[in-house]
């Protein structure tokens, strides 16, 4: 998790400085997905091939896409590919911890935290994204309020993604 933290800050900070152009951030959902079917590969002996099969498909679409569309602008497509995989990752986790329980709590797990968060995030975002031209044409207020419920949930999410570092299993 550390690398992720990692890996978001210098993409973040790397374009509010300048020191990447957008052209670099807006390639970095494949960096995200290939984090995540690493992290989540690791954490599932059951759904590994599927969680890598799922991965590398959402990979290679967004490159597909960026070969096609270039990466001038945030492609919707990346995004949603991105999303969609995080939402069927964490499902596939949270299935595999109904069939295999352990003593382990949930509240004491890693993953828990990531999984949560990730789900949350991912369905907001797809919740948010996929109707936003039509809300800039049709109800740019409601457009406004859900960007700023986007971001308030963004902090949330990276509070639980915190929480998580602090976990030992």
């Amino acid at each position: 998790m550390y690398a992720y933290f990692l890996l978001v800050v210098i993409f973040e900070l790397g374009l509010f400085k300048g020191w990447i152009t957008p052209e670099v951030y807006n390639s970095s959902p494949p960096a995200y997905i290939s984090f995540f079917i690493f992290y989540y590969g690791f954490q599932q002996n059951s759904f590994r091939k599927t969680i890598y099969a799922i991965g590398l498909l959402a990979v290679a679409f967004c490159v597909y896409i960026f070969y096609g569309n270039g990466v001038k602008s945030y492609s919707i497509e990346a995004g949603v590919s991105a999303s969609i995989a995080y939402v069927l990752f964490t499902l596939l986790w949270f299935i595999s911890q109904l069939t295999n329980v352990d003593e382990i709590s949930l509240l004491k797990k890693q993953a828990f935290w990531v999984s949560t968060s990730m789900l949350i995030w991912s369905v907001f975002f797809l919740f948010r994204l996929i109707p936003m031209y039509w809300l800039n044409i049709n109800d740019i207020q409601f457009l406004t309020q859900i960007n700023i419920a986007y971001q308030v949930l963004t902090i949330v999410c990276y509070c639980m993604l915190f929480r998580a570092l602090l976990c030992k299993y």
